[in-house]
């Protein structure tokens, strides 16, 4: 038994009795509830952060609308990109290297750097069945979603919100609300300086559309597959993908702010002996049968093996690209999200089939020697899929990267993407996410406070400041005009 926890400020750790399972045990909860009240907001022995009142959540919310018509000039064009620099454009996102610089091209022509938002969207459920004493005044039932029931309560069309209570709000249709939620999230990226709206975010942000975006498209890997590698040599995963890409991209092929497209997200096959699998797998398939002849024809060695990694990791992707570009060869393929960097060298290679190398890394800023190694790999362009910064207060865990306070966020966020922005590969970041997760978890019971919302759909303004701040100067420090951000955010938190 191993227990891990890396925390930002003291904390004292209770180990109870141990007892053993023939079945997954589910949630104990020790001590009596509840936690959270009506608007999602942790009551519970946190009494230096109070709850913010109904009506105060209201004002915030009028507040808010008008300070959003302030106007901040970002230097943008109208798709996002440096109304400064500007080559011939296609009428759709490209990809250029300029001087030693890599560079997204907008539609029209300029250069443009990729600030991102990832789940900017409406559903943030958790889970209720079992756990009902946590809550107050929720029904029992299987889940709940306290976002969901905020932004209903604040954007529900031709209602005052001011006369109506929550109740009334929820019994309204599910529709009425996401014109209004979506027009006012295009309202907020824009005043602050984002010029895309990042990976699963709701659909309705893609018809119709006011920002640049990106779609991460399924492929489903159904059928023959070892840890979710497919069985590539195979005429059922070809016919598949070619369906898939036809029932995803047809609708987006013509669509100027469609920026490119992800085809997974943080794959764990490569470091899971997928060739192992494969070779002793006891049923036969066309991807066993390739392997054992390129075995039997070039010996068992591990250059081998790399080898035939890299070959059958090339298949895979080929397979998936060439699929989409047959139906829109008009948008870019963003690769596949990977995680971290722990990926081998023989499929890091492969992905020189994508136009750009997409990876997630949690960090205070971009592992410089990493990213150096991914280049050189692939000779691509690299995009930060994911990032965040978080701290622990009113009931949540501090995040993968946690930092001491509020402000400290922003200084964490400035700091990373002006660094990444710093790299000549680099064209772009996306932030994870848009959204604090409930406070009493997600699906899988992940509960941190890291976006630029909370539950209550209120912003954060010091991590809005620094946005703005660091979204100012980003083509500058691109282009190698300005320095980046030196001041790195503060950690340590002291009871």
């Amino acid at each position: 038994l191993e227990i891990s926890i890396r925390p930002n400020k003291p904390v004292e750790l209770e180990i109870g009795n141990f007892t053993i399972h023939n079945n997954s045990i589910e949630d104990s909860i020790l001590i009596s509830g509840p936690f959270v009240n009506s608007f999602g907001q942790w009551i519970f022995q946190d009494s230096s952060k109070p709850i913010i009142k109904k009506m105060e959540i209201f004002k915030k919310w009028s507040n808010e609308k008008s300070e959003l018509t302030d106007n901040f000039d970002f230097g943008y064009s109208k798709y996002g990109g440096w109304n400064l620099k500007k080559i011939n454009g296609t009428g759709f996102f490209d990809i250029i290297n300029l001087n030693g610089r890599w560079w997204f091209v907008d539609p029209g022509g300029n250069l443009f750097f990729s600030l991102g938002m990832d789940c900017v969207r409406y559903q943030s459920a958790t889970k209720i069945n079992k756990r009902r004493k946590i809550f107050s005044k929720i029904d029992n039932i299987d889940e709940y979603d306290f976002y969901q029931n905020n932004i209903k309560l604040r954007y529900q069309k031709e209602h005052n919100v001011d006369k109506l209570t929550l109740k009334q709000n929820q019994r309204l249709k599910h529709e009425s609300f996401i014109d209004n939620w979506a027009s006012m999230q295009n309202k907020r990226l824009l005043n602050w300086g984002f010029n895309t709206v990042g990976n699963w975010s709701d659909q309705s942000l893609w018809f119709d559309p006011k920002i640049p975006f990106v779609i991460n498209l399924n492929f489903s890997q159904t059928g023959k597959n070892w840890e979710k590698f497919p069985d590539v040599f195979s005429k059922e995963f070809s016919d598949k993908v070619k369906i898939s890409a036809i029932e995803q991209c047809n609708k987006f092929k013509n669509e100027e702010l469609l920026i490119g497209y992800f085809i997974g997200n943080e794959e764990r096959w490569p470091n899971r002996s997928f060739l192992d699998l494969i070779i002793n797998d006891q049923e036969n398939s066309e991807t066993k049968e390739f392997v054992n002849h390129y075995l039997n024809k070039n010996g068992d060695s591990y250059q081998v093996r790399k080898n035939l990694t890299e070959l059958l990791s090339r298949k895979y992707f080929n397979t998936i690209c060439e699929a989409i570009r047959k139906v829109d060869p008009n948008h870019l393929i963003l690769g596949l999200r990977w995680a971290g960097g722990n990926i081998p060298d023989a499929v890091i290679k492969a992905n020189d089939v994508f136009d750009v190398f997409s990876l997630n890394m949690y960090r205070f800023s971009p592992n410089k020697s990493l990213i150096n190694k991914l280049h050189a790999l692939t000779g691509l362009p690299i995009i930060i899929g994911e990032f965040h910064f978080g701290t622990a207060e009113k009931g949540y865990a501090p995040s993968l990267v946690p930092v001491k306070n509020q402000y400290q966020r922003g200084v964490g966020y400035m700091y990373y993407v002006e660094q990444a922005a710093s790299m000549p590969m680099i064209v772009g970041t996306h932030y994870f996410q848009y959204l604090d997760q409930p406070v009493t978890g997600r699906f899988d019971g992940e509960n941190y406070l890291f976006g630029f919302l909370s539950q209550q759909d209120i912003p954060y303004p010091h991590m809005i400041n620094f946005a703005r701040e660091t979204h100012k100067r980003i083509y500058l420090i691109h282009q190698g005009e300005i320095l980046p951000s030196k001041l790195l955010p503060l950690v340590r938190q002291e009871n």
